[in-house]
């Protein structure tokens, strides 16, 4: 198995068998191993538990297109999801060896193409496992889960941020959460900010972001906080026209837009010079990859998004995590490497504990990791929806944890 730094190879697979990336145990006393006096039947027990715990990692390698004898910088960074969530997945599993679990990890190249994740789904390390792990993109997720043999083993969607209910897949776990769980967040947000007097003025855009993102708001909203005073409008000219003197705007918006926004808020500048107005804005999880530093008044209106991460750099797990994997791999971890050890912490911890019978507790033990938090709902038909987020205020220059 191969877990190496990009600046020494990390490409380089030892095992290439048909997408097969390698197979391992992770154990601090490895099966048919002889430390002390280790009985033979404490050696059987061992090798079976890690038999039980075995666990399937399909991920985007994509080796196929690898060059042996020449790694250019662009296989690396077409491999880069795949292998920082790999490694971070690793050392999830060795902190967990290191307490006494045991594991077989066997990690697949999916190659981002169908037909082979649709014959992994059917191969026998897929078959034999007690957990999966991947695929990554929606269209493998798609083609894997429909063509997965035992539908009775948990299949882990770590990154895709799709809806779950596309999917279909009543055995998908899925970690990101999608649009609609944030949408909620905002509303729950909203309506335990809200008093009497203020308004909410839900700022309505062309733009598919926003359009998404204020699906299902106003009746969650009004399920919520039936007593809320809502405007919805689609217009600047609308907006301006619902604003109150009185009491706090929380104005609501989706957009990403980076005319919808400048358009917004500069008007919204402009409504500050007119009258005195307390504005609050609630927007999308994804202004946080957005440079608001050109709007000298953005900090002015209070901007709350939710967002999926916690990370906290400067806390102890955190340092120690990003201190491990720089002295493994040469690089800094990437969310992707955090994603990987929260979700390794937490599903290898439940088949450590409760074996293949761990299914039934995903939804009754909340986790919290140093990137991610869990929180899952089970539905007949999406499966299990991960319902986690914290909030971000704009704080100096970005968005921060409240």
């Amino acid at each position: 198995m191969s877990a190496c730094s990009p600046k020494v190879g990390v490409l380089k697979s030892p095992d290439h068998r048909g997408g097969n990336v390698g197979s391992t145990t992770t154990d601090t006393d490895k099966p048919g191993s002889t430390k002390g006096e280790e009985s033979a039947e404490e050696s059987g027990a061992k090798g079976k538990r890690v038999l039980e715990n075995s666990i399937a990692l399909v991920l985007p390698f994509q080796l196929d297109r690898l060059n042996p004898n020449a790694v250019s910088k662009e296989d690396i960074k077409r491999s880069a999801i795949a292998l920082d969530f790999y490694q971070g997945f690793q050392l999830g599993l060795d902190e967990l060896a290191n307490n006494g679990k045991s594991f077989a990890l066997h990690v697949l190249d999916s190659r981002d193409n169908e037909g082979q994740n649709i014959a992994i789904a059917k191969s026998e390390d897929v078959d034999d496992a007690a957990l999966i792990v991947g695929p990554v993109y929606p269209k493998e997720i798609h083609a894997f889960g429909k063509n997965l043999v035992n539908k009775d083993i948990l299949q882990i969607n770590p990154l895709a941020a799709s809806r779950p209910s596309e999917f279909n897949l009543p055995n998908l776990v899925s970690l990101t959460p999608a649009i609609d769980v944030h949408t909620k967040a905002a509303a729950i947000r909203v309506a335990r900010d809200y008093d009497a007097g203020d308004v909410v003025v839900i700022y309505n855009t062309t733009d598919n972001d926003g359009r998404q993102f204020l699906s299902g708001f106003l009746s969650e909203l009004r399920r919520l906080k039936p007593s809320v005073q809502v405007r919805s409008v689609s217009s600047i000219a609308q907006l301006n026209e619902s604003l109150l003197t009185a009491g706090t705007n929380r104005i609501v918006t989706g957009t990403t837009d980076k005319f919808q926004l400048r358009t917004l808020l500069n008007n919204l500048d402009a409504k500050s010079t007119e009258a005195f107005y307390t504005f609050n804005i609630y927007g999308h999880p994804l202004w946080d990859r957005i440079d608001f530093s050109m709007y000298e008044n953005f900090s002015n209106y209070n901007p709350i998004i939710s967002a999926e991460s916690h990370l906290k750099a400067w806390a102890a797990g955190a340092k120690q995590f990003k201190d491990t994997y720089y002295s493994l791999y040469g690089v800094n971890p990437s969310d992707y490497s955090y994603k990987g050890y929260d979700a390794a912490k937490f599903f290898g911890g439940l088949l450590a504990k409760y074996g293949r019978d761990y299914r039934s507790h995903v939804t009754k033990e909340p986790f919290d990791g140093i990137f991610s938090s869990y929180q899952f709902e089970q539905h007949d038909h999406a499966g299990y929806v991960n319902h986690a987020v914290t909030y971000k205020s704009y704080k100096g220059s970005s968005f921060q944890l409240n």
